[in-house]
C-alpha cells in the first residue's frame, strides 16, 4: 500500500504534468499541445456509457472500441512520440515513459513483462491503448487476445503479425465537426481538478476519472457507420435532421445521445431547470470543464421548456448535444424533440416537447 506522503508526492507531480499538457479552451473542449481534444470521464459513468451504446446498437463492438483505441494511440504516438531522446537505453526509457503516459491520462497500468493491465477501464479501450504501446516498442504488428482476471487485471496474449506498421491515419471528420485549431477561441486555461492519485489511477471529487481522446470516439463512429446499423422508427422519430445529409450518417450521434441519457438517468447529480440561467450554471458544473463542450447562446422557445442552442462545429459535438439533451428531459422531464440544422457555419440544437409535436401532427 502506498504511503500518504507518496500518493500526495503523486498526486502533485501529475496534476502539474497535466496542467503543463492539456489547456480548457473558451469552445468549451480541452486541447492538448498538437490541438487533439480530450474529455475527462467519470470510469463508471464511461463504463455506462459503452454498455448503453453497443446495447443500442444492437452487435458486439468490443473489438471496433478495441481499434479505435489502438489506431488513436498509435496516432498520438506519432505525432508527439512518448520518447524524444536518443537511443542509449531506449527500452527502458520507453516503458518509463509508458508508464508515465498511463498514470497521467488515468488509465492504469501497463506492465510490458507480466503482459498484464491494471485498470479500472472497460478491457477492450486499456488492451487496445497497450497494443499499440507494445506495437510502438517492437515495431512490427501484433494479433492480440485479452483475458479478464479480475475487475481491475487483464492479462494480455500477443502473436506476431506479418503486416506491416503504417502510419494511423488522423481520426475521421463529419457533418459536425471542422478543423478550427487556427480559430481565435483556442486560447485557453490549465485544466482545474480536484485531484487525488490512488492505486491504478486518479480521481476527481472522489470519482475515479480519467483523459480520453475525442479521436478514439471519432475512429469508432465510424466503424459503427461501417456496420449499416438500421434504429427503430420510435427512436429516429424524434430526431430530424437538415435534408441534405443522410440520417444513416448521424447513427452515431444518436447512439451517443440514447447512451448518455442512460448515464444520466442513473446519476443522482441534481439537474434542475429554472430558467435560461439555469443552464448556465449546468454547463459550468458538468459540461466544460470536463471538455464535453459548451454553447454560443441560448434562447428559450415557448412556456413548456423549449430551448435553442447555438454550438460551434467540433469533434466533441455529439457529446455537447447528448449532455443537453439528457438535461433537457431529466429537469423538465419529458421526451424531447430533438432538431439539428445549420446556422452561419455553426450547428442549432433546437429542444422541445417529443408530445407536444406529435400533438401537433395529430391535429
Amino acid at each position: 500500500m502506498p504511503k500518504v506522503d507518496d500518493l500526495n508526492s503523486t498526486t502533485s507531480s501529475v496534476l502539474t504534468s497535466i496542467q503543463n499538457r492539456f489547456h480548457c479552451v473558451t469552445d468549451g473542449s480541452i486541447r492538448d499541445s498538437i490541438e487533439q481534444a480530450w474529455m475527462v470521464w467519470n470510469i463508471v459513468d464511461f463504463h455506462r456509457w459503452w454498455n448503453a451504446f453497443e446495447s443500442e446498437a444492437g452487435v458486439p463492438l468490443g473489438r471496433k472500441l478495441m481499434n479505435a483505441a489502438t489506431d488513436q494511440e498509435e496516432y498520438s504516438f506519432n505525432h508527439s512520440p512518448p520518447i524524444q531522446v536518443g537511443w542509449f537505453m531506449k527500452k527502458k526509457r520507453f516503458i518509463k515513459s509508458i508508464s508515465e503516459r498511463w498514470l497521467q491520462l488515468g488509465w492504469g497500468e501497463y506492465t510490458f513483462d507480466s503482459k498484464h493491465v491494471f485498470s479500472h477501464l472497460p478491457a477492450s479501450i486499456c488492451s487496445g491503448f497497450a497494443l499499440a504501446a507494445v506495437e510502438q516498442m517492437h515495431t512490427g504488428r501484433q494479433k492480440l487476445q485479452w483475458r479478464q482476471v479480475t475487475n481491475v487485471q487483464i492479462h494480455l496474449e500477443f502473436d506476431n503479425d506479418s503486416r506491416s506498421i503504417s502510419q494511423s491515419p488522423p481520426p475521421p471528420t463529419f457533418h459536425w465537426d471542422s478543423d478550427f485549431s487556427d480559430a481565435p477561441f483556442m486560447t485557453g486555461i490549465p485544466v482545474q481538478l480536484d485531484f487525488q492519485s490512488v492505486i491504478h489511477g486518479w480521481t476527481h471529487s472522489g470519482e475515479r476519472t480519467c483523459f480520453l481522446p475525442s479521436g478514439l470516439f471519432q475512429r469508432l463512429f465510424e466503424s459503427v457507420n461501417m456496420q449499416g446499423l438500421v434504429l427503430r422508427p420510435e427512436i429516429l422519430d424524434a430526431w430530424e435532421f437538415p435534408e441534405h445529409f443522410q440520417p444513416s450518417s448521424w447513427i452515431p450521434m444518436i447512439l451517443t445521445s440514447l447512451a448518455v441519457e442512460e448515464v444520466i438517468s442513473k446519476s443522482e447529480l441534481p439537474i434542475y431547470i429554472q430558467d435560461i440561467e439555469s443552464w448556465d450554471q449546468l454547463n459550468e458544473a458538468y459540461l466544460q470543464p470536463f471538455g464535453f463542450g459548451t454553447f454560443i447562446r441560448s434562447t428559450l422557445l415557448d412556456e413548456q421548456g423549449g430551448i435553442e442552442f447555438e454550438l460551434h462545429p467540433s469533434p466533441i459535438l455529439p457529446f455537447t448535444c447528448a449532455y443537453l439533451i439528457a438535461f433537457w428531459q431529466r429537469g423538465i422531464g419529458k421526451k424531447a424533440k430533438v432538431k439539428v440544422e445549420q446556422k452561419d457555419g455553426n450547428w442549432v440544437l433546437k429542444l422541445t416537447s417529443l408530445l407536444s409535436y406529435s400533438l401537433e401532427l395529430d391535429s
